[in-house]
């Protein structure tokens, strides 16, 4: 089974550049203490420390109470060139980006176009039959049992798009499991929501995402994959480590297969995507609260794991993403009102791991001193 957007677990690596303004941020938590006259920007650079000019790079956003706290890049968007990473360089956001595929889902329930309990046959009616039990709800918390179609599609000719995916399900005609019973991580079932949007919208996916999510939360480094934007784009190019040596991993034939992911972003615009979603920019309350809702089988929200910290028992909101030669997570403690995205361009980088450890940065016991 190829390594997609899976939520990955924890690998090894640390990260040099550049910075906006920083504050302190007095929330409370049980966690290691900055060394006397130790800033925030050194702890944070201290975490990133691992990159350099020569080796693929990260970047780091803080947000907190919907400002900007800290904004940061280390180490290199392209290894031939030595370009630095910086705040406003564009990573591919992996398995990230399925929470805005959930988003566009929720936009839909707003304008009164569809409902979380509408079965999917609705809209894909490709599923008549072998998966008119699957409802939306299902497909948005990994909960569909629909298979897992990637490994055939990577033997198929050609970049195949969602249509082809879902004609492929359509001539399996089976379920892995009843929906609603079983949870299971699926890349699948995400591409078939973002073909909803689509039918549903009367547009295609990456439009409608630029009109309805990108554009009103003031994303314009953000796009859906296309080969013309990728050539453009300020972005990172990503690597895998392959006997000691960095190995470009920058494309791939299923990066057609939208709502799984295939979004390019910045830490710049995801903070402005975290100010625009929990500040109502983008759903209503009640809608935010169902996204952020896990299903009664598992922690699995609409794109978020909905978990608690098990070191200070806080509760949390994340995701990871792992593609190609890229990393990412995203990290939201709704009690504090601080998130934390990081990006990188290596397939090494321990993404979540950084994440969690720069929340520890601003989230200490007692007041972290703010500037250089």
């Amino acid at each position: 089974m190829p390594w997609r957007h899976l939520i990955y677990i924890s690998m090894l690596a640390v990260a040099v550049c550049a910075c906006l303004s920083l504050e302190a941020v007095s929330v409370t938590r049980v966690g290691r203490r900055p060394r006397p006259g130790q800033t925030v920007r050194q702890r944070v650079d201290e975490l990133f420390s691992g990159f350099e000019r020569d080796t693929p790079g990260a970047a780091v956003g803080v947000v907190h109470k919907g400002q900007v706290i800290f904004q940061a890049g280390y180490g290199s968007a392209d290894l031939r060139k030595k370009t630095p990473v910086d705040p406003d360089t564009a990573f591919h956001l992996a398995s990230c980006g399925k929470q805005m595929t959930a988003v566009a889902i929720l936009l839909l329930v707003q304008d009164g176009k569809l409902r979380l309990g509408d079965r999917a046959v609705r809209y894909l009616p490709e599923l008549r039959v072998w998966g008119d039990k699957i409802k939306i709800r299902h497909l948005l918390q990994n909960a569909s049992g629909v298979p897992d179609p990637y490994s055939a599609l990577e033997q198929a000719s050609g970049r195949p798009t969602v249509d082809d995916e879902l004609r492929l399900l359509a001539s399996w005609r089976r379920l892995d499991f009843r929906p609603g019973t079983q949870y299971a991580y699926s890349d699948s079932g995400f591409d078939l929501l973002g073909l909803i949007v689509e039918r549903v919208a009367k547009e295609p996916f990456p439009q409608f995402m630029q009109e309805r999510v990108f554009g009103p939360a003031g994303m314009t480094n953000t796009f859906i994959f296309d080969d013309a934007r990728v050539s453009q784009a300020k972005r990172a190019l990503g690597y895998d480590r392959q006997l000691g040596d960095w190995v470009l991993n920058d494309s791939n034939d299923l990066n057609f297969l939208y709502g799984s992911g295939e979004v390019y972003s910045t830490v710049a615009d995801l903070a402005r995507y975290d100010r625009a979603l929990f500040g109502g920019v983008l759903l209503r309350p009640d809608l935010l609260r169902e996204m952020v809702t896990p299903s009664p089988i598992s922690s699995y929200a609409f794109g978020w794991v909905v978990d608690t910290a098990f070191d200070s028992g806080e509760p949390y909101y994340g995701h990871s993403g792992l593609w190609m030669g890229y990393t990412a997570y995203y990290l939201h403690y709704p009690k504090e009102s601080l998130s934390v995205m990081v990006l990188s361009n290596s397939s090494d980088t321990n993404t979540e791991s950084l994440a969690f450890d720069t929340a520890e940065v601003f989230m200490n016991q007692g007041e972290v001193a703010a500037g250089p």
